[in-house]
């Protein structure tokens, strides 16, 4: 079930955690309302994670079950459920590389994953939290192999992983696996890894259904996915075999000063033309009333305060992305930003909100 345009929402396992419950009744009913949300907003794809740090919201043989959600279900069985029931699509998203805290190790014994976890080469601890090292083929095996059990026991309609690739840019979180490669260059070694992992998901998931579709949500910049996450999304985009949909954080405003919201779409557009697979364009919702400085701003006080003294950015900003050449949809981040904001942002929150929905349901889905 996936929609030409899609309009979605990303649902983390922060949320899932606050629906969390001893009983499936009643993690049954709040996620259900939470989808009621959704669509009454005008969304019809829901990106819900099914494994943020090593674990399973789901029943796995590969990763433990996840500390996020209580209880003896199924959670990812029960969203799929309410989902579909709602005519939701549903994408099933992990993070592949993050692992556990270092606090939680132990949980991970017993299961594969916990085979990595072995001081230093496949699993590399980086502030606090292990990750996987991609440049080992038995850790791509993994992932691929959780992607393969997922979409063989669960009716997703898609697989979506976001930007979560390298955690640093520091040369000893793999500098044995780089001696031992051949490359003279890290950069290019470590960019080889991520293509190796990409189109290892996208292989394990057209094996199992060549209907369920495949994306990926790199950061908005395009230089920082070469530069510190080691991402060559130009190469997953132009060629067979990696993604079916791109889907950028384009987490800025239309007055940053580098990244301005139409200039970073544009780049995007014309990056998922040259593969003709879709563009589907990330926006935050989390930036509304805050002063976005930083990532998400700009270095001048009229880019950073935008978020708080502009009206209708969410809106605005998804009617220039549907005249994108190359557009699929829009995705918020995230669902608790919309509907749990701060208190003192509300008022100006549920004004977007509303603005949102009339433009969802003044332009019908593309046909």
């Amino acid at each position: 079930m996936n929609y030409d345009e899609i309009k979605g929402v990303w649902i983390s396992y922060l949320e899932l955690n606050s629906m969390s419950s001893s009983t499936e009744t009643a993690f049954r009913n709040s996620i259900g309302a939470v989808f009621d949300n959704c669509v009454d907003l005008g969304v019809n794809t829901v990106f819900v994670h099914a494994r943020s740090h090593g674990d399973a919201f789901y029943s796995s043989s590969l990763f433990p079950r996840t500390k996020y959600v209580g209880g003896s279900y199924d959670p990812l069985q029960i969203a799929v459920e309410e989902a579909h029931k709602r005519k939701l699509s549903i994408h099933a998203w992990i993070n592949p590389l993050r692992g556990c805290a270092k606090s939680d190790a132990s949980r991970e014994k017993g299961y594969k994953i916990g085979e990595f976890i072995d001081g230093g080469t496949r699993a590399v601890l980086v502030n606090g939290y292990y990750y996987l090292n991609p440049a080992y083929d038995e850790v791509t095996k993994l992932i691929a192999d959780g992607v393969t059990e997922i979409v063989s026991n669960y009716d997703v309609d898609g697989v979506h992983i976001d930007d979560y690739f390298y955690p640093t840019t520091n040369s000893s979180f793999d500098a044995e696996a780089f001696k031992n490669s051949g490359y003279s260059s890290l950069s290019k070694f470590r960019l080889a890894n991520c293509d190796k992992l990409v189109s290892s998901i996208y292989k394990a998931i057209k094996n199992v259904n060549n209907t369920v579709l495949f994306s990926v949500s790199p950061q908005g910049n395009v230089q920082n996915n070469y530069s510190y996450m080691y991402a060559d999304v130009k190469k997953w985009c132009s060629e067979p075999g990696y993604l079916d949909i791109i889907m950028p954080q384009v987490y800025f405003g239309f007055k940053h000063k580098t990244q301005a919201f139409e200039k970073c779409c544009t780049e995007w557009s014309a990056i998922a033309l040259k593969g003709n697979v879709k563009l589907v364009i990330g926006i935050a919702a989390s930036n509304i009333g805050q002063d976005a400085g930083g990532y998400a701003g700009a270095a001048g006080s009229e880019g950073r305060l935008e978020w708080i003294n502009d009206k209708e950015i969410l809106a605005r900003q998804y009617l220039f992305s549907r005249e994108l050449e190359c557009y699929s949809g829009v995705c918020l981040y995230s669902y608790n930003s919309l509907f749990k904001p701060n208190l003192k942002f509300k008022a100006q929150v549920d004004a977007e909100k509303t603005a949102l929905q009339n433009a969802f349901a003044k332009n019908g889905d593309l046909q």
